[in-house]
C-alpha cells in the first residue's frame, strides 16, 4: 500500500479526531444530564421500616414532591408514614427517607407503594454552576467543530476556498 495522499491522510484526522471528540464528550454529557435534571421515582415498592419511628433510606439526595404513600388497600399519608430529606444513619450521606411514626404500624409490616420527586445524588443545586456544566458540554462539542474546520482548510477544500 502506497503513502496516502494529503486529502486521505486529511480524511483520516478528521475522521479520528471527530471519534476521540465523542468518546470524551459523551461520557461528560451523560454526566451534566445526570447532575442537573431532577428524577421521578414512580410506584416503587418497598418494605416499612420494622421499627416504631423507624426510618428507611430511598433512592435521592434531596426530597421535592411526595406524590403518593400508599399499600395494597389504602392510601397511608394520613397514618404516620412520610418522606423527608435527613441524613442516613448508615452512610452519613444526605438522602430521601421514608419514616414511620407510632400510628403507621397498625397495618404491621409489609409493602409500601411510594412515589416521589428528587434530586439525585450529585445534583448541582447552583443554577449558575448548572449553567456552566451545560457550557462545558457546549464549548467541548464547539472544540470539536473549530477541529473540523481547521483541518478542512489546510488541505485541497481551503485551496478551493482560497483560489490557489
Amino acid at each position: 500500500m502506497g503513502i496516502l495522499d494529503t486529502d486521505g491522510k486529511l480524511i483520516f484526522i478528521i475522521f479520528l479526531g471527530l471519534i476521540i471528540a465523542t468518546a470524551i464528550i459523551a461520557p461528560i454529557a451523560n454526566q451534566v444530564v445526570a447532575n442537573t435534571q431532577t428524577i421521578s421515582i414512580p410506584n416503587t415498592t418497598i418494605t416499612s421500616p420494622a421499627a416504631a419511628n423507624g426510618t428507611l433510606d430511598l433512592q435521592g439526595r434531596e426530597l421535592l414532591t411526595t406524590l403518593t404513600i400508599a399499600n395494597e388497600t389504602a392510601d397511608l399519608t394520613g397514618l404516620g408514614l412520610s418522606l423527608r430529606t435527613a441524613t442516613s444513619a448508615t452512610t452519613g450521606l444526605r438522602t430521601v427517607q421514608l419514616i414511620a411514626n407510632d400510628s403507621a404500624f397498625n397495618f404491621g409490616e409489609g409493602n409500601i407503594n411510594v412515589s416521589y420527586t428528587a434530586n439525585p445524588d450529585g445534583y448541582v443545586s447552583d443554577s449558575g454552576a448548572r449553567a456552566i456544566t451545560v457550557l462545558i458540554v457546549l464549548f467541548s462539542a464547539l472544540a470539536a467543530l473549530v477541529f473540523v474546520i481547521v483541518m478542512l482548510f489546510t488541505g485541497s477544500f481551503g485551496k478551493l476556498v482560497r483560489g490557489s
